[in-house]
This record gives structure tokens, C-alpha cells and sequence, in this order.
């Protein structure tokens, strides 16, 4: 998952850390009520935007900063040493290297699961996953279609090392799709739907989806694990006004797209049509995924799948443990006593 509208990276982490916060708080907070985050510019995120924007994080005296970068080697550097409090982008793309089990970060919430903003189109005749054995796959290495492509050549007793693999940027991939030669290629929405509409080589289809993939492209939040442990409650109320703003969102679509849609400089109906293959995760939904109340996690077999599929590709050195990634326990009665 990730942007729709290409954004200028910022490659000065000075520059990043110093000047391109912007508050989302309508009022100062004390310093250790203070989290900065960095994060893709993604509609999935915008329950952060709204949830400041609405006062939620100001009612619990929380301020929350944020600047849009999807730059992993900006990002969790900063991250890893609490210069930025927190992030969030898929779980897969978290468990790459240079995530190790003694990492400084840890997994303490979900926002969102793609359910078809993220795909494969494939060229007229490529009806299976099975049809790219022997033929060319384009796409980035750690981009969601690229790991569902993966995910679904294994279960079928397949590997990506059977494919010819050419590694693109994701906003080249309409005009990459025009070669011949190219059998399928990874991307998201609004692209994915846009290349099967106007692509030249009519016949053309998407091929996978990850709406069916049951969550295997989940999105979630990422803190620094040191200053989580000293400040849970901090962190308690970041979670508490994202997941209030995914009610809001659930209860009035309308209301929250009138405030998350300026921040993403697109209209309302723009951002609405883009979502149609989000799901926001509501804090129900993520009692499953951490597997609260004596439930299965669900984050757990994602994990475990992910880790299969990251280590074929050579994107890990070695599988990484739901129990060595992931903290649950900040969700366990997080409304306990607490407005929602």
C-alpha cells in the first residue's frame, strides 16, 4: 500500500527531523505527552489526521507530530534511536531487514488491511499465478503484489525464483506494462483499476488482489520500543484516537472524509472512491488481530506466512517471532475507563 499522489522524498534527516513536522495538535502538550511519527503519504494513515484534527489526542493531552516519508532508510534510523516516536506501513515491509529480533521497535497497534487497493494486473492470457513460470514479473521487491505474488506461487508448490523478476519503480508501472514482454506487474489503486481500463493490450485483467488475501497486507503502528516501555500511556492514547477516528469513520464516512481529504490535497469523493479497497480496523478488529480474550492472534499467522515468504526473497536473514515483534498487551482494555 501506499500513495496515490507522488510525493518529493525527503533525504536530509536533519532537514526531516527539524523543519518538517507539522503539529496535528490544536494546543501545546508537556514534552513527555509528545509523539512524532513519520509515515507514507496513504489515505490508510489518515485516522491519525482526523483524530487530531477532531481534538481526540488534545482531550488526553496528547500532541502528535507527523511529517509524510516513505523512505525506510530516513525513517528507522530515526526511529531506532527515538529521534521519531513512531511509524506505520505494512507488516511485511516492517519484518525486512534491517529489522533483526533484538531491533529497538515493536508492533503496538493495526489501522488498516488492503481488501483490493493492491494487485497484480496480468497481460491477456495470463489467467493463473502458475502462467508466470518462465515469464516476466514486474515490480519492487517489498511491494505488496510482489509478496502476494509470491505468497500465491508457494501454495502452489511454486517459487518467485521461477519467474523472470524486473525490478521497477511503482509509478513507472502503466508505461512498463506496454512492453510485450512484461506477462504481469505489481502496483496499487488508483493505478491497478487504471491499467486494466487503458492499458493497449486489450484483454488484460487483474490477476491477484489482496482482498483475498485475508490480511496479509496489513498496516500497522510502530514505536520505538524503549520509549513505549517509559511511557505506555503515551502511546495508549495515540491508539485510543486513531481507533475513535475509524469509528467515526464507520459511523459517518461523510464527516471523515470533509476532514481527512485536505491534508491529502484531494477532494472527498477522491479519497472515497481510493478507499474502496481499505478497511479501516476498528479496536474489535484488533482484539483478533493481537488475540485478546484467549483468541488466536490473527497478526500471528500473518506474521508466520510473511515470514516465509521475506526470507525466499531474500528480504531477511531469518524468520522473526510474533512474541519478538509484536506487544498485544497495550490493547487489552485500552478504553478501560477512557472516552471512545
Amino acid at each position: 500500500m501506499n500513495s496515490v499522489k507522488n510525493l518529493s522524498r525527503l533525504t536530509k534527516l536533519g532537514l526531516f527531523l527539524a523543519i518538517a513536522f507539522v503539529s496535528m495538535s490544536s494546543g501545546p502538550a508537556r514534552a513527555a505527552d509528545l509523539i512524532k511519527c513519520a509515515y507514507p503519504y496513504w489515505f490508510g494513515f489518515a485516522p491519525t489526521q482526523v483524530a487530531a484534527k477532531l481534538g481526540y489526542f488534545a482531550e488526553e493531552g496528547l500532541e502528535v507530530t507527523w511529517v509524510f516519508d516513505n523512505d525506510r532508510a530516513n525513517v528507522y534510523p530515526a526511529l531506532d534511536t527515538n529521534e521519531i516516536n513512531c511509524t506505520m506501513r505494512t507488516i511485511g515491509e516492517h519484518m525486512s531487514r534491517p529489522l533483526t529480533p533484538d531491533s529497538n521497535l515493536v508492533v503496538i497497534g493495526v489501522i488498516d488491511v488492503s481488501v483490493g487497493a493492491d494487485g497484480v494486473v496480468g497481460a491477456p492470457g495470463i489467467n493463473s499465478v502458475t502462467d508466470l513460470i518462465g515469464k516476466t514479473f514486474a515490480g519492487e521487491i517489498n511491494h505488496p503484489g510482489t509478496v502476494m505474488t509470491a505468497f500465491a506461487l508457494k501454495k502452489a508448490g511454486h517459487s518467485l525464483s521461477e519467474v523472470d523478476v524486473r525490478l521497477i519503480a511503482t509509478d513507472d508501472a502503466s508505461a512498463v506494462f506496454e512492453d510485450s514482454e512484461v506477462a504481469a506487474v505489481a502496483t496499487w489503486e488508483p493505478m491497478l483499476s487504471e491499467i486494466v481500463a487503458n492499458t493497449s493490450r486489450k484483454g488484460s485483467s487483474i490477476l491477484l488482489s489482496s482482498k483475498d488475501f485475508n490480511g496479509l497486507i496489513t498496516d500497522v503502528v510502530i514505536a520505538n520500543k524503549q520509549d513505549y516501555a517509559a511511557n505506555r500511556e503515551k502511546y495508549a492514547k495515540l491508539m485510543r484516537g486513531i481507533y475513535r477516528a475509524v469509528d467515526l469513520y464507520k459511523k459517518n464516512p461523510d464527516e471523515f472524509l470533509k476532514v481527512a481529504a485536505p491534508t491529502y490535497d484531494v477532494t472527498p469523493d477522491v479519497m472515497a472512491g481510493d478507499l474502496g479497497g481499505v478497511y479501516y480496523t476498528s479496536y474489535e478488529d484488533a482484539l483478533e488481530f493481537f488475540g485478546i480474550g484467549g483468541k488466536h492472534a490473527k497478526l500471528k499467522d500473518v506474521i508466520k506466512g510473511l515470514n516465509e515468504i521475506n526470507v525466499d526473497l531474500d528480504l531477511m536473514d531469518a524468520p522473526i517471532s510474533f512474541d519478538v515483534m509484536v506487544d498485544p498487551t497495550l490493547t487489552d482494555g485500552l478504553f478501560e475507563g477512557h472516552k471512545r
